[in-house]
C-alpha cells in the first residue's frame, strides 16, 4: 500500500492549516486582541523603566532566565532530529507492528519513511527558529547594557526604548514559532496510525494554536492589567 489519496488529502491539509495558522498570526502580530501585541506592550513598558534606571542587573537576570530556556528546548529539538534519524529505516518493522494495533493502515516502508522524514523536517525548523530566537536574545541584551541611562524622556531615549522592545519582540516570535511546530509534530503523529486521525489532530492542534494566541484566559488577563 503506497501514499494514498487519503494521506494526499491529509498531508495538504496539515500544510494548509500551518500555512495559514502563520499567516493569521503574522497579519495580527501586532493589533489588539493578541497575545503578541499585548505582550509587545509590556516590553516597551519594561525597556522604558530600563531606560531610566541605572542599575540594568535585573535586566540581565531577566535576559539570562529566558535564555536558558530557549536554549533547552533548542537542545531538545536537536536531540529529537538526531533519534529520529536511525527511523527511517524501521518501517517494514514498524509498519507491521502498527498494523496489529486496531483501525489502522498497514503502512509499508515508503510512507513510513515520509512520515519521519516530515517530523525531522519539523524539528529541524524548529531547532533554527530556536537558535535564532536565541541569537537575538544576545544581541538584545548587549542592545540594552548599551543604551545610556536617562534622567528625562526624549526623542532619543524613546526611539532605544522601542529599538530594545523591538528585538526582544521579534526573538520572542521565532521562540513562539518553534514552540507551535511541537504541536505541529504531535499531530504528524497520529499520521503513523490512520489518515484520519491526521485531518482530525491537524484540525484540533489549530483550534488550540488560535485560542491560545487570540481568545485564552492568560490573554484576558495580560490585556486587562
Amino acid at each position: 500500500m503506497m501514499f494514498t489519496i487519503i494521506d494526499a488529502i491529509a498531508f495538504s491539509w496539515f500544510i494548509f492549516c500551518w500555512l495559514g495558522c502563520s499567516v493569521l498570526i503574522f497579519i495580527c502580530k501586532k493589533r489588539a486582541g493578541n497575545i503578541y501585541g499585548v505582550m509587545h506592550k509590556y516590553r516597551l513598558q519594561w525597556m522604558e523603566n530600563s531606560a531610566y534606571r541605572k542599575d540594568r542587573s535585573v535586566d540581565s537576570i531577566a535576559l539570562g532566565n529566558i535564555m536558558k530556556s530557549v536554549s533547552f528546548f533548542a537542545s531538545t529539538a536537536i536531540l529529537i532530529t538526531a533519534a529520529l534519524i536511525p527511523l527511517l529505516g524501521y518501517g517494514n518493522k514498524a509498519s507491521i507492528f502498527i498494523a496489529s494495533l486496531p483501525n489502522t493502515v498497514n503502512n509499508i516502508s515508503p510512507i513510513w519513511e515520509i512520515k519521519t522524514l516530515l517530523l525531522i523536517i519539523i524539528f529541524t525548523y524548529a531547532f533554527f527558529k530556536y537558535s535564532w530566537a536565541l541569537r537575538q536574545y544576545h544581541y538584545a541584551s548587549v542592545m540594552i547594557l548599551s543604551t545610556k541611562y536617562y534622567t528625562s524622556p526624549d526623542k532619543a531615549a524613546q526611539s532605544n526604548i522601542n529599538r530594545n522592545a523591538n528585538i526582544l519582540s521579534n526573538a520572542a516570535k521565532h521562540f513562539s514559532t518553534g514552540i507551535r511546530s511541537y504541536y505541529y509534530a504531535i499531530a504528524v503523529l497520529s499520521w503513523y496510525l490512520t489518515p484520519y486521525l491526521f485531518i482530525a489532530s491537524t484540525s484540533l492542534v489549530i483550534i488550540i494554536v488560535i485560542r491560545r494566541e487570540f481568545m485564552s484566559k492568560a490573554l484576558n488577563i495580560l490585556s486587562n492589567s
